[in-house]
């Protein structure tokens, strides 16, 4: 079954007045439309990667009109209207411009996928998350500690974060990370999950198990259910989509912390103090 508030609290999901309308049967369906969605996408997308690889654009447009389809099924319309646009283009454009578009709409649809998920889950499961949990984000500063392999990703976190009230760390494995924890007590984790010696999974177990309860964000591009009910089980509230999108992080993070701009906070806290 589906949890109708948290599948309205997704915003590429347009099912204000939809979903209360359908009956038990209708919800069924519907749940079952879900699932396909969220099965059939990780093969779509390596689908498209290679055919994108090869330039090989009749078949990539055929590929992106089969996930339009799905899309508007599950009243993604807003994603299904953007990607008819391009894929009807793609012959006209530039190669480098169909490859940013392609990167940036799968992004956009792996964590379309990943919300659904994430509201099926909790659907199926009573005990409350970590994120129904949570207060209201306080204002101030915060720690957040980042964990990521890649020090490219991690620099993008930086420039990202740089003019808000955060106080970001980052470290590049999960020894790393839990030496930090020795003496800090972060407000947020970032992790990746595909990490050698130590991957995302068993570093966020190792953190709760440190006693640290802060809420643990996923770094990811990879949609597939097993991988994404996995993060969930270990301790997921969210994830974030690589590559990462500013305004996806921002708003991902804001559900947690109430993020400020620095220059702002400094001026408050120099006030505070006089």
């Amino acid at each position: 079954m589906v949890n109708k508030e948290q599948l309205l609290k997704i915003s590429n999901l347009n099912l204000s007045g939809k979903i209360d309308q359908m009956d038990e049967g209708q919800l069924t369906e519907f749940a079952e439309t879900l699932n396909m969605f969220i099965g059939g996408f990780p093969v779509q997308e390596e689908k498209l990667k290679a055919e994108l690889s090869a330039k090989d654009y009749d078949n990539c447009r055929q590929t992106l009109v089969d996930i339009c389809e799905t899309l508007k099924k599950i009243h993604a319309e807003f994603l299904a209207e953007d990607c008819m646009r391009h894929a009807d283009s793609l012959k006209d454009s530039e190669h480098e411009k169909n490859v940013a578009y392609i990167t940036n709409f799968l992004a956009a649809v792996s964590a379309l996928s990943i919300d659904v998920q994430m509201a099926m889950y909790k659907a199926e499961h009573t005990e409350a998350s970590a994120e129904e949990n949570q207060e209201e984000p306080q204002g101030g500063t915060h720690s957040v500690l980042a964990v990521d392999d890649v020090v490219f990703f991690l620099s993008t976190l930086k420039s990202f974060l740089k003019d808000t009230s955060c106080k970001l760390t980052c470290v590049t494995s999960g020894d790393a990370a839990m030496r930090f924890l020795r003496e800090h007590t972060p407000d947020l984790f970032l992790l990746d999950i595909d990490m050698p010696e130590m991957d995302g999974y068993e570093l966020a177990r190792r953190i709760r198990a440190s006693g640290q309860k802060a809420p643990i964000m996923f770094l990811t591009g990879n949609a597939a259910k097993s991988y994404v009910i996995k993060a969930i089980e270990v301790g997921a509230a969210d994830f974030i989509i690589k590559p990462i999108n500013k305004e996806q992080l921002l708003e991902k993070i804001g559900k947690f912390i109430k993020l400020e701009n620095a220059a702002e906070e400094a001026t408050k806290s120099s006030a505070a103090q006089e």
